[in-house]
């Protein structure tokens, strides 16, 4: 009944009221991402596009606002303690899960009329991160938990989840106890994985929480109101949300698209409102450029599934005699020795600032790459190899310059050719390893260093399957102080330049672009934190 009230008042006041709504808001938003997401069960999503949707339909203790800076979320105000390891939250009291009304085909109308009025709780928060930290849940981010007391130790060593450092004392209020000081704790509380999760509703969903429009609790300024895997994920405005900004959208509309060209296309015509474009995408006409990323390392990458590539002596002689100066500054490019995109945090400041001039690099010497061409050879027991290079055509002359040097200092025992294709055709390639070497761009996800290196463990793009770095990584995720997370970046970043994995030329930036009749959509950091809360379209 309340809803029903609530509803019939909206109606009223937009009827009376339409000339104060906001010029070009309750419109709908269209954004193009490469694919459905596999899940939306916050504690368990780790792909990019799963994490966007939920970054705009879940509510944390807080959230960032259009500068980046922390503000109340289901939080109304909290406390730190002097050593700055212990949060006291403060709920809002009031806050709603939004309930979608297609629940009631499939558990009944006492179900719907239960969860259409529930109220977010300080155990929803309890709940979640307890299940974010158990084994059995495997989530890909419970790391980001582990500066939590006694979160490493539920994860790896067995103990009892309500050992787990967060309590609620009562429905509104929330303590989390860390195991030391931690000073991006409030940044990391707007991550997904720190989402609220009610208790009873994901229990009753024996299984598929997440999985559909129709298994999933929302409580953000969108809830999910359609999820069709192969064409599109709506999200509607809820008009029960409670947090500090207005929602300006009726609905975004997420369409699947996987070409960066098909979608720059969408956005000058106008059927997409933005995009977030990778380096080698042109600025689509109709548009302007309203942030940028530099979240793209790129350079010479080598598929170790090869057999000959496999062999990690022939890898390193190539790389130590690449001749940089033949790759000049390009449009959209600095040069970069390093791996990590400079975007890329450990807490909140940039990694590739604080290791600065520490980075490790093959450096070029073309004796020894004619030593180590001829071990690699040996032991492989070849006379020769022929390999393949897959070149964007602007990069075409230099490589050409390169191959003979590579003719040169290697001998007559390496044969190479060139096969020119656009960046987009490199990547998929590079995506589906049918490639022995190519010139591309290696983009970060995430602004989180540890859960950029995390992706290639287990193979990644160079299908590289090295327990040494998969241990590298394990250690780092399982870091918990911020010089041993560093040391571990460090020690992860160098194992991928020194076993010659990758060549990195250049960093280079995306951009996050929006069409001239649209504004208000906020771009904070990376492909993950897109905001549409303040978006309008003015057509």
């Amino acid at each position: 009944m309340k809803r029903i009230i609530a509803a019939v008042a909206a109606i009223i006041l937009l009827l009376t009221c339409s000339a104060c709504t906001p010029k070009g808001s309750g419109k709908s938003i269209a954004y193009p991402i490469s694919s459905s997401p596999k899940t939306l069960d916050p504690q368990f999503a780790d792909d990019a596009n799963a994490m966007l949707i939920i970054n705009n339909t879940f509510e944390g203790l807080v959230r960032l606002d259009a500068n980046g800076d922390i503000i109340p979320g289901i939080a109304e105000s909290w406390t730190v303690s002097s050593d700055g390891k212990t949060y006291t939250f403060k709920l809002k009291k009031g806050t709603e899960w939004y309930c979608p009304n297609v629940l009631k085909s499939e558990f009944g109308k006492d179900f719907y009329d239960r969860f259409s009025s529930e109220k977010v709780t300080a155990h929803d928060f309890v709940f979640a991160f307890q299940r974010a930290v158990m084994p059995e849940t495997g989530s890909p981010n419970a790391h980001r938990l582990f500066v939590i007391e006694n979160a490493y130790e539920v994860h790896y060593n067995n103990y009892s989840e309500n050992l787990l450092g967060v309590s609620a004392p009562d429905n509104h209020t929330l303590i989390i106890k860390l195991t030391e000081e931690c000073d991006d704790f409030l940044q990391r509380l707007t991550e997904s994985v720190f989402m609220p999760c009610n208790k009873d509703f994901f229990n009753a969903m024996n299984g598929k929480y997440g999985l559909s429009h129709k298994h999933i609790l929302c409580n953000g300024p969108f809830y999910v109101s359609s999820w069709d895997t192969e064409t599109s994920l709506t999200v509607k405005r809820n008009e029960y949300y409670a947090g500090e900004q207005e929602v300006m959208p009726a609905s975004v509309v997420f369409s699947y698209d996987s070409s960066k060209e098909s979608v720059a296309k969408k956005v000058s015509e106008g059927s997409a409102t933005a995009a977030f474009l990778p380096p080698d995408c042109p600025i689509p006409e109709n548009s302007k450029t309203v942030s940028s990323s530099e979240n793209s390392v790129f350079g010479f990458v080598f598929n170790c599934a090869d057999p000959d590539l496999a062999e990690a002596s022939l890898r390193i002689a190539m790389c130590k005699s690449i001749d940089r100066s033949l790759f000049e500054e390009k449009e959209n490019a600095v040069p970069q020795s390093g791996f990590v995109p400079a975007n890329c945090l450990v807490g909140t400041s940039a990694y590739r600032e604080q290791v600065g001039s520490q980075t490790l690099r093959i450096e070029q010497d073309n004796a020894q790459a004619a030593t180590l061409w001829k071990e690699g050879l040996a032991n492989l027991g070849k006379d020769s190899v022929q390999l393949t290079v897959l070149c964007p055509e602007w990069l075409d002359g230099a490589v050409r310059q390169q191959l003979q040097i590579w003719q040169k200092t290697l001998g007559v025992s390496i044969g190479i050719s060139i096969e020119n294709k656009s960046p987009e055709e490199i990547s998929k390639a590079v995506a589906k390893g049918e490639y022995q070497i190519a010139l591309t761009s290696i983009e970060s996800a995430y602004e989180n260093t540890t859960d950029f290196l995390a992706v290639f463990s287990d193979g990644g793009v160079f299908n590289h399957n090295s327990a040494s770095y998969d241990g590298i990584v394990n250690d780092l995720i399982a870091a918990e102080s911020y010089d041993d997370i560093i040391k571990g970046c460090y020690n992860a970043e160098n194992y991928i330049l020194q076993n010659a994995l990758c060549y990195p030329l250049y960093s280079r930036s995306s951009r996050f672009v929006v069409h001239n009749d649209a504004d208000g959509i906020v771009f904070l950091g990376s492909e993950t934190n897109v905001s549409f809360i303040g978006a309008k379209r003015y057509d």
